[in-house]
């Protein structure tokens, strides 16, 4: 009977976004850096307002990018391709791409900031972990993902 709700949490779980995913996600990973990194109380409220700032400045960017990326595909589902309305498209993209990397670095170098020399190399440990294949599989692909399978990039044409 356990294992039949334990299963049902989980299904639930995966219907709502999946681990990791949701409102309160950020949370849990501020949590995770905040112990991880051994945060005090004010660098932790510092990253948290950090982050909040970011997040709003970030958020109608993306979905800008979003809305660019529909009407991409929109125009290249007509029947006569309009190539100058198209190239057009993917400039605004590349424009929107460049502005949010641009903040993520000002985020980094912000969070760098508040950081101890310690802080700071250990978080660089965790993310070049992260990078290699600390959080890939045997088969050397991230969430059991195959090479041969067409990727989120794949648009069909």
């Amino acid at each position: 009977m356990s294992m039949l709700m334990v299963t049902a949490i989980q299904a639930q779980a995966n219907r709502q976004g999946g681990k990791g995913q949701g409102p309160r996600a950020g949370d849990a990973m501020a949590y995770g850096m905040r112990f991880k990194l051994d945060l005090t109380e004010e660098q932790q409220s510092q990253i948290t307002a950090l982050r909040t700032e970011h997040y709003k400045a970030v958020t109608p960017l993306r979905n800008k990018m979003a809305e660019l990326k529909a009407r991409e595909r929109t125009l290249l589902s007509e029947e006569n391709v309009d190539l100058k309305a198209v190239n057009k498209t993917i400039d605004k993209q590349t424009e929107l791409a460049s502005s949010i990397r641009k903040l993520q670095v000002k985020q980094q170098v912000a969070i760098k900031g508040l950081l101890s020399d310690e802080q700071f190399m250990k978080m660089q440990q965790r993310r070049q972990f992260a990078r290699k294949d600390g959080f890939r599989g045997k088969d050397g692909q991230r969430n059991g993902q195959r090479g041969d399978w067409p990727g989120r990039g794949y648009k069909g044409i």
